[in-house]
């Protein structure tokens, strides 16, 4: 109890919270209730105080005015200081002052922790802050009710869409995050010594996916990290970011898969949009369901429509950023609507397991998943055919005893079977109009941050 009394804290005891801030409305007035929060703004006005205490659903009024509380919870209320964790006892009393028409009244405020002075702000526009300084203090920035916003709609996203596959049959699967070898080729590689060898974080699940088909799975999922070492350093680029993957089996072809995700992600949104309404309000932001289903528009048709604009590409050359964002305006002008699979890519753009058409000579059974000016999801229909397999890794340059692992089992009987893989923080910064993808991660990582 000696620390207690020298840190000017109490212990908590058995003292439980009655009511969360949210649950705090006018029909609740003539109540006696508990908080727990923490001291978000305080004003002295002199002979009352006021005290907004923030928890994890909000923020509600403290009135404290000297002639209706106790001696004791004045003087305590003009020592708080910002951060400070307190529980708060007191009457709910109707105020059509109050931000939420209502506030209560302290019979009593014990001081459960105290806080330093604190490096960043945390009100509001009180300051402006730069990202760096932010996310150097990423802690204390997300407690920020419009940056905490970001992730329980994000939280809200995955949920439903998870929710969806759940409904269509999809187990949920956890795959290696150690590999031995690249599921897309490439340097972009994060090396890692396992013992006496040499191995890899995971780029991709999709080798392992694909296998989980083969083993009888029919439909798979995967939620988790996947790490890219590429050196950039761009509003859009991180090293570790959270996919969104899925796998089905006995398709008859790509579209089958277009199909699911864009169902999975009207119904996420659907749903998102219901659940996190509060968040939404706090960021100010109307979100638009998207209609299903979504327009499809083949890699030469993008290509034309960028070079009437000015761009002046070949039907082999990548999209860049600035070719999404232009087509991020001309597909709502021209087709009303900001998601738009861009399909049938060139053979020389995508990876070796990626099934030829059959239709389109030289290109791809597969697709890029545009919104607003930005590719969130890659998918395709994969090869289930051995010899089609060896074959086009052959074609890639790649080596095929060393990818043995995943390519023996396709020698007995694989069924035929697409899938995508989504990308998390992508997703969440389109739909909110986040100008860089380190806002929608919620402890980022880049080539200049480990920490924290």
């Amino acid at each position: 109890m000696d620390f207690y009394k020298t840190a000017g804290v109490v212990p908590i005891g058995s003292e439980q919270r009655t009511h969360f801030s949210n649950q705090i409305t006018p029909e609740l007035a003539g109540t006696q209730v508990i908080l727990m929060g923490w001291t978000h703004i305080l004003r002295d006005k002199g002979k009352i105080k006021f005290l907004v205490l923030r928890d994890e659903h909000g923020t509600v009024q403290v009135a404290i005015p000297q002639k209706k509380v106790p001696a004791e919870v004045f003087e305590v209320a003009g020592q708080l200081k910002p951060e400070t964790v307190v529980a708060v006892h007191g009457d709910v009393v109707a105020s059509p002052q109050a931000p939420n028409g209502v506030e209560i009244v302290p019979t009593r405020i014990r001081v459960l922790n105290t806080a330093d002075r604190l490096p960043i702000d945390i009100v509001e526009g009180k300051v402006d802050i730069d990202l760096d300084t932010r996310l150097n203090h990423r802690i204390l920035d997300l407690r920020k009710p419009t940056i905490n916003a970001i992730f329980r709609i994000q939280h809200s996203l995955v949920r439903y869409a998870r929710e969806y596959l759940e409904k269509n049959d999809f187990v949920e699967i956890h795959t290696p995050k150690l590999v031995a070898e690249a599921t897309e080729g490439g340097a972009d590689l994060f090396e890692v010594k396992y013992f006496e060898k040499k191995a890899y974080l995971a780029q991709s699940p999709q080798f392992y996916k694909q296998l989980m088909l083969l083993a009888g799975f029919g439909r798979v999922f995967e939620i988790a990290p996947v790490f890219r070492a590429e050196k950039h350093n761009t509003r859009r680029h991180i090293n570790e970011y959270t996919s969104f993957d899925f796998e089905m089996a006995w398709i008859s072809g790509v579209e089958d898969v277009m199909k699911m995700e864009e169902r999975m992600l009207n119904y996420s949104f659907e749903k998102t949009k219901k659940a996190a309404a509060h968040e939404f309000a706090q960021l100010g932001i109307d979100l638009k369901v998207p209609r299903v289903p979504f327009k499809r528009v083949k890699y030469v048709e993008a290509i034309g429509l960028l070079n009437n604009a000015g761009k002046e590409l070949a039907i082999n050359d990548d999209l860049d950023p600035e070719c999404e964002q232009l087509l991020g305006q001309i597909f709502p002008e021209k087709y009303g609507t900001d998601m738009v699979f861009i399909t049938h890519y060139p053979l020389e753009l995508r990876p070796a397991y990626t099934m030829p058409s059959l239709t389109d000579e030289g290109m791809t059974e597969s697709f890029d998943l545009t919104y607003k000016g930005m590719e969130i999801t890659t998918g395709g229909q994969r090869i289930h055919l051995y010899d089609l397999l060896i074959e086009r890794f052959k074609a890639k340059g790649f080596n095929p005893p060393d990818f043995s692992f995943y390519l023996d089992p396709f020698k007995y009987g694989a069924p035929p079977h697409g899938g995508l893989g989504l990308g998390v923080e992508r997703l969440t910064m389109q739909i909110l109009g986040i100008d860089n993808i380190r806002e929608a991660t919620l402890l980022p990582r880049d080539r200049d941050r480990l920490t924290p």
